[in-house]
């Protein structure tokens, strides 16, 4: 499998094609570690002019195919909103403003599907949506409510979080896909009277009035006076 002879006299193995795929893949390592390095630049660039203007921020976490992307489109009509069903659907963070019952405007951030012990040479490539989580007022926690191991599955998302230092932000659970439990909308709270829940479906928007309402009322503090 010798891809080219050797160069003096041309005696002997030169460059095989094994060496020559990893010469070429750790160029395209090189080029694609430059891209990320900009995007990060360029990200961060967008959140410190966000942070000039006093503007809540939402996060939209969650386990891998729970709904997010969905959701982000249900929530500010972004129609572009890439949507599969399948790992890392999402890589790059969509960021979109929307004005909350009430008029108080809020920034709506989708981000990469958590799994569980995400491998690190990742971590690189999800460092953006990452931070996206890292720096929200108040995060999303987006769940496939017809999950049979749905409990598992915030258990892992919740434990990605206080591995990237979001574990302390305050979040409210969105149990989504509810159409596929034939159940109705609702918004439970604690035992301070806290919304802590609320039970949607993105596909057939069902209870997102709700979760808006529940959002604004998480965000109250944010509120402009009437």
């Amino acid at each position: 499998l010798e891809r080219q002879k050797g160069g003096i006299g041309l005696r002997g193995p030169g460059e095989t094609q094994l060496e020559t795929d990893r010469r070429l893949l750790g160029e395209r390592v090189k080029v694609l570690g430059k891209r990320l390095e900009k995007l990060k630049q360029q990200r961060e660039t967008g959140r410190q002019r966000r942070a000039e203007i006093p503007v809540p921020s939402l996060a939209l976490v969650g386990y891998t195919n729970a709904g997010k992307s969905t959701l982000f489109r249900a929530l500010t009509g972004e129609q572009s909103t890439y949507i599969a069903d399948q790992l890392f659907a999402t890589l790059d963070p969509l960021v979109r403003r929307i004005a909350l019952p009430g008029g108080t405007p809020v920034v709506v951030a989708d981000t990469v599907g958590f799994i569980r012990e995400l491998p690190h040479e990742l971590v690189g490539a999800f460092q953006s949506t990452l931070t996206e989580a890292r720096e929200a007022t108040l995060l999303l926690h987006v769940i496939d409510a017809s999950d049979p191991r749905r409990d598992e599955r915030i258990e892992q998302v919740n434990a990605v979080l206080a591995e990237v230092g979001a574990g302390e932000l305050p979040q409210v659970r969105v149990f989504n896909k509810i159409d596929r439990l034939e159940v109705q909308p609702r918004v439970e709270r604690d035992a301070n009277g806290q919304v802590t829940s609320v039970w949607v479906s993105a596909v057939t928007r069902a209870g997102l009035p709700l979760l808006l309402q529940a959002v604004a009322e998480r965000l109250a503090r944010f509120a402009r006076p009437v």
